[in-house]
């Protein structure tokens, strides 16, 4: 009788130790599901992330290819216009000798300014400028 209640005991107190276990065991599971599941909704974002940035990459390379597009364009309207204008002059002699002549003092005076950091800066500079000549005057060379 002895032994038996010394093998119910122990078959008790190994039940209570595989409950706990199981229990342990149990609580390690929900955590790592937990886990599992916030680690999942993380690599989701991720991957929404990664998708935008590409579709980002594909709209500013296409952006990148129509302003080159545009450029090519616009080199060779200027390319045009530079042989057309080279062409006049080299048929003209009138638009040579207009294009060859010295602009008159007062209108390189315009060319000739400071670079400016400041808006104010320019207000200061212009005010300062000398006045400009009289129309009805001949210009100075």
């Amino acid at each position: 009788m002895r032994v038996l209640v010394v093998l119910l005991a122990t078959a008790a107190l190994l039940t209570g130790i595989l409950l706990l276990s199981n229990y342990s065991l149990q609580h390690d599971l929900n955590k790592s599901k937990q886990q599992y599941n916030l680690l999942e909704v993380q690599l989701q974002q991720r991957e929404t992330l990664i998708a935008e940035l590409n579709q980002q990459m594909r709209q500013r390379e296409q952006a990148e290819l129509a302003l080159r597009q545009d450029l090519s364009t616009a080199q060779q309207a200027m390319q045009s216009r530079e042989q057309q204008r080279q062409r006049s002059l080299h048929d003209n002699p009138q638009s040579r000798a207009w294009a060859d002549a010295v602009l008159p003092a007062d209108v390189s005076r315009l060319h000739d300014r400071p670079a400016f950091s400041s808006a104010s800066d320019y207000l200061r500079w212009l005010s300062g400028s000398q006045l400009m000549s009289d129309t009805a005057q001949p210009p100075r060379y």
